[in-house]
């Protein structure tokens, strides 16, 4: 009997089982939406666990037999960079905790969820309406992404203002490390069970312990290669009881951004992103209007509970006033754009099908980095003519800036539709000049991730210890990270 019949068999056999699937036709479905560049491999099973003690006996019994696992949490078939499918020429077993979707606690007196790692945004915040709080995310996330996938991946959410440290606004969540071990971090690490904190009305919401141990911050970016998170905490916000939008236009991104800069850090407006004018047809289904100003901030203001029209009116009015400063103005309206539109898009998620990213279809470039805002400018020039020197329109670039951290520090994103070959030779000539000028790849994907690692040479070789010190025999999610100079 094989390692792998063995592991089986013993999956079986566990009390209160998980649903194992090793029909050839359902495997195969798990990987045929790969929308990246990257080959992937057939899983040899699908388990879909329900609770958090079926993942650690899994993953008891896979060290046991020495079978690698691979995890996904999101709902759905579809993978943007196929970092949760196994990897070409690896022999893994799928993980799929999209099941795993109960709301474990709502705490509207700390602001603060419980989830499961299965849970959507949109589920959550269904759930969260009735409350008034709802969850911030990135920018119109897919209808089946896990909120918990996302912030583990760093994604950047669109309230600038209110994200002071970078796992924000994660808190506090329970990991089954790749050995088999719990580990329950911040808050959420005792004493006592679960439910004997939560009835003591301990608000599970500190990151950081047991002592000032944060674990959080090595387990977030680490594609899945060492622990699966069962459940986690993360803050929430009130929606507030009135609310409208703001646009800010300009051919030149400095004085943009230099308005952005301040008015973030003046803790001015909700939601804010930059878009240049492709990305704003790319975002909103517009056809690319050459009119438009090249580059456009939007705000939201919110009023809350006490005052909220006063609370408003103040905030515009120094939103207003900077602008002045700096030679713009303060819209309440595009043309050819409704506000039903925009608030559509920074409060829900993307329909199914109909994910803004994937607007160009399934040929896209895709390459992101963080730097500070005002690098936004020869970071976006650099992008335009390595498109123009790769045979692509320039003006077809979409430019997706989402400061972050009290605006100290930016998400900067380059799209454009683009065949394979054509968007590997512009991810080798722009990632080399943005790595030259100083960009920051939080989140590795793809082909250049070889070439980001050699330039952290330092981190390289201290990554292999904490492989082994969270998975000791290397089976969780082979071949995604790089381990030693080369891919583990």
């Amino acid at each position: 009997m094989s390692n792998v019949e063995a592991f089986f068999n013993s999956l079986q056999k566990m009390t209160n089982a998980p649903k194992l699937i090793t029909d050839e036709g359902a495997r195969a479905a798990y990987v045929s939406e790969n929308n990246s560049r990257l080959p992937v491999s057939k899983p040899l099973a699908v388990i879909y666990p329900t609770c958090a003690e079926q993942v650690q006996k899994l993953t008891e019994l896979a060290n046991e037999h020495r079978i690698s696992l691979v995890v996904r949490s999101s709902g759905g078939t579809e993978s943007t960079r196929g970092a949760s499918l196994p990897a070409e020429g690896t022999r893994c077993v799928a993980v799929n905790l999209s099941e795993m979707n109960r709301i474990m606690n709502i705490d509207p007196k700390n602001n603060m969820v419980l989830i499961e790692a299965g849970v959507t945004y949109g589920q959550l915040n269904e759930a969260l309406r009735p409350y008034g709080l709802y969850c911030e995310h990135p920018l119109a996330p897919r209808a089946e992404k896990s909120v918990i996938a996302s912030l583990l991946d760093r994604e950047p959410v669109m309230t600038a203002k209110h994200i002071w440290d970078i796992p924000d606004p994660l808190c506090c969540m329970e990991m089954v490390m790749g050995n088999g071990t719990v580990f329950r971090s911040g808050s959420a690490a005792g004493p006592g069970t679960l439910d004997e904190m939560l009835e003591s009305g301990c608000g599970i919401n500190q990151s950081q312990g047991p002592v000032w141990l944060d674990l959080g911050r090595v387990i977030t970016g680490s594609q899945g290669t060492l622990a699966i998170v069962t459940w986690a905490s993360v803050k929430v916000r009130p929606i507030g009881s009135m609310s409208t939008l703001t646009y800010v236009q300009s051919d030149d991104i400095n004085t943009l951004t230099a308005y952005v800069s301040m008015v973030v850090r003046q803790r001015l407006g909700e939601e804010a992103i930059i878009l240049n004018r492709r990305g704003m047809a790319q975002v909103f289904g517009l056809a690319c209007d050459a009119a438009m100003p090249k580059w456009t901030y939007i705000s939201s203001v919110r009023g809350f509970r006490l005052f909220p029209e006063r609370y408003m009116g103040n905030q515009l009015a120094d939103m207003e006033d900077i602008a002045k400063e700096y030679g713009l103005t303060v819209l309440r309206e595009l043309p050819g754009l409704s506000n039903e539109q925009v608030n559509t898009m920074l409060r829900d998620t993307s329909p199914k099908g109909g994910y803004w990213r994937q607007r160009y279809g399934k040929d896209v470039f895709e390459l992101f980095c963080i730097s500070t805002m005002d690098k936004l400018s020869s970071f976006s020039a650099y992008a335009e003519t390595v498109a123009t020197r790769c045979g692509l329109n320039p003006d077809d670039l979409c430019v997706y800036a989402q400061p972050t951290q009290m605006a100290r520090c930016c998400h900067i994103e380059f799209l454009i539709n683009a065949d394979v070959k054509t968007a590997d030779a512009m991810e080798a000539l722009l990632g080399t000049v943005l790595l030259e000028n100083h960009a920051f790849f939080s989140r590795p994907y793809g082909k250049l991730k070889k070439a980001i690692y050699e330039t952290y040479a330092d981190q390289q070789s201290f990554m292999p210890l904490i492989k082994l010190f969270f998975d000791e025999n290397g089976l969780m999610n082979p071949r995604q990270l790089v381990y030693e100079g080369g891919n583990q």
